[in-house]
């Protein structure tokens, strides 16, 4: 026949602490899974961004009638371009290339650069270093100005 064994743990009332555990677990599982979902999310949203605010930026700049009208048409694209893209704790920088002195000569190439550097808010620093740990996000762009353009 077969005995059956009593052990102590058995004897004992539940004290409903498995609940509590599994909370306790949730939530030290999930937090750093939802922190890393956020920046994944704000890395690929500087990215869009800085794809639409290059290939925009260059066209528009293409078009202008000088290059400071260019610059501002660009330097207003890439701002409203960010903020549409909910990044608006993020900061830009351009850069442009020409294949020519005169960028806005007919036939001439011209490529944007736009920079982003986004904050990662849940990346913390590391001790001694005052510097906000940050990744910074670059696309390029590149357009010929029309040869049919006025005024070149």
């Amino acid at each position: 026949m077969l005995s059956r064994k009593t052990s102590s743990m058995s004897t004992m009332p539940d004290r409903g602490s498995a609940s509590i555990e599994f909370i306790v677990a949730s939530v030290a599982l999930l937090v750093p899974l939802v922190a890393l979902t956020v920046t994944t999310s704000q890395i690929a949203s500087a990215s869009f961004a800085a794809t639409a605010a290059a290939r925009h930026g260059v066209r528009a700049f293409t078009r202008a009638e000088s290059t400071n009208i260019g610059s501002e048409r660009v330097r207003a694209i890439t701002t409203l371009v960010a903020d549409d893209h909910g990044l608006t704790d993020t900061s830009s920088r351009w850069e442009l290339d020409c294949s020519r002195n005169n960028c806005l000569r007919r036939g001439s190439l011209v490529e944007l650069t736009v920079h982003l550097d986004v904050p990662l808010r849940f990346i913390p620093a590391l001790p001694g270093i005052d510097i906000a740990p940050r990744v910074t996000v670059s696309r390029s762009a590149t357009a010929r100005v029309s040869i049919t353009s006025v005024n070149r």
